[in-house]
């Protein structure tokens, strides 16, 4: 699965990082895994598997850190995702530029440097009494849990530090099923808080946690959207919802019959007009193709045609939640500028991990219009699997950038 990274205005990565060193009480230099507040995970191996947030593997194998926060870093940077210090824009310039003669009145070329871009994925849950039906041998609800949860293969599990993952389980209790007030509050809502590495508070809550009784879907929808838009700097990177439920949406002004199904589409077009598109999967075949159609179109801000899944087992679970969330990564890169020329392009240079890639090649990369390139095979596979990865591209002055 490929991973989307974006280009903003900036300075180029600084490849050079410091770490303020102290020394124990014999004189011997600690390095940045043996100070006592180091990253969880510094120090281990990271020739087979990635490192975890705040790391990088660095040329020994190694999971390091050169920084835990900004003050850990010199005048002019910060220090950024993956432990390293970086330099940051000055203010009020949209690049960095430097003379490609070295002084300050020559031609300039324009240099943009990459961070990767981080999805949040919020996994909403119905959590109604119907998710203990079976499901291929297992129960919908188990399945779905496994799914996301398996430490082999589950998606949450395997992407855990390239996604911000979020969970948020609802459910309501109606008085002896009936059409009356609920019981306690409705909906029902359990959450945990979208961040990378998350795949243990995940665990935690959603292990201890068994399907109750109603689906207040759009009440539930509209919680967990006011709870994100609440919260304080949340990232500006893309941020959807997957809806995983097993039957039609109820309401909590009526929890049965089960009429909520305006609410819920409501609630979907309410999370799109603040940027968040829905994706829904239907946990076995319950849910009318109607209301699943509809919820996807307005996930999607269209008119009709949206794609939506409808999973008879775990493996239509898995295969839907992984075309799902693969769908949010790509090697795809967005320039924070536009090239005058497009098929200047390659009068550019593109580096990886401090590695020239060659423009127009199936190894290299590529620009697909104005303000996007491509990476592809081997530059591809390799921006995949470095979580620490650098990539930066510069143009000279004459080729233009918008």
């Amino acid at each position: 699965m490929a991973q989307r990274w974006w280009l903003r205005r900036g300075a180029r990565w600084a490849l050079v990082s410091l770490w303020l060193v102290a020394c124990d009480c014999d004189g011997d230099p600690v390095g940045p895994c043996d100070r006592d507040d180091a990253p969880t995970g510094c120090g281990t191996s990271c020739d087979d598997a990635p490192c975890r947030s705040g790391l990088y593997c660095a040329d020994d194998d190694l999971c390091t850190a050169d920084c835990m926060g900004d003050a850990d870093c010199g005048d002019g940077e910060r220090c950024d995702p993956e432990g390293r210090c970086v330099a940051t824009t000055t203010p009020g310039t949209d690049f960095a530029v430097e003379p490609r003669d070295g002084s300050t009145d020559g031609c300039p070329s324009a240099t943009v440097s990459a961070r990767r871009v981080t999805p949040t994925v919020i996994v909403i849950v119905d959590q109604s009494s119907s998710m203990n039906q079976d499901f291929g041998g297992s129960s919908r609800w188990d399945s779905l849990r496994d799914s996301l949860l398996d430490p082999g293969d589950g998606l949450i599990a395997t992407l855990e530090d390239q996604v911000r993952f979020g969970l948020a389980l609802y459910s309501a209790e109606a008085e002896g099923g009936s059409a009356g007030p609920p019981i306690g509050a409705c909906p029902q809502l359990t959450e945990v808080r979208a961040m990378v590495g998350n795949y243990e508070a995940i665990r935690d809550v959603y292990e201890a946690a068994d399907p109750i009784d109603e689906t207040p879907t759009g009440d539930s929808i509209d919680a967990v959207l006011d709870g994100w838009l609440a919260t304080p700097d949340r990232p500006t990177d893309p941020t959807i919802f997957i809806l995983a439920t097993d039957g039609e949406p109820d309401r909590c002004e009526e929890l049965n019959p089960q009429r909520g199904q305006d609410e819920a589409i409501a609630a979907v077009e309410r999370a799109f007009g603040n940027d968040i598109r829905t994706f829904v999967i239907s946990v076995g075949s319950d849910v009318s193709t109607a209301h699943l159609q509809a919820v996807a179109n307005a996930g999607l801000g269209v008119g009709g045609g949206a794609e939506f899944w409808v999973a008879g087992d775990d493996e239509g679970l898995r295969d839907a939640l992984t075309a799902i969330i693969g769908g949010e990564l790509s090697c795809t890169v967005e320039l924070d500028a536009a090239l005058e020329d497009v098929s200047e392009a390659c009068r550019g240079t593109v580096t990886l991990n401090g590695r020239e890639l060659p423009c127009d090649d199936p190894d290299g990369w590529t620009a697909t219009d104005a303000d996007t390139i491509e990476l592809q095979g081997e530059a591809c596979d390799e921006l995949m699997r470095t979580p620490g990865a650098t990539l930066s591209a510069t143009f000279p002055c004459d080729v233009g950038l918008i």
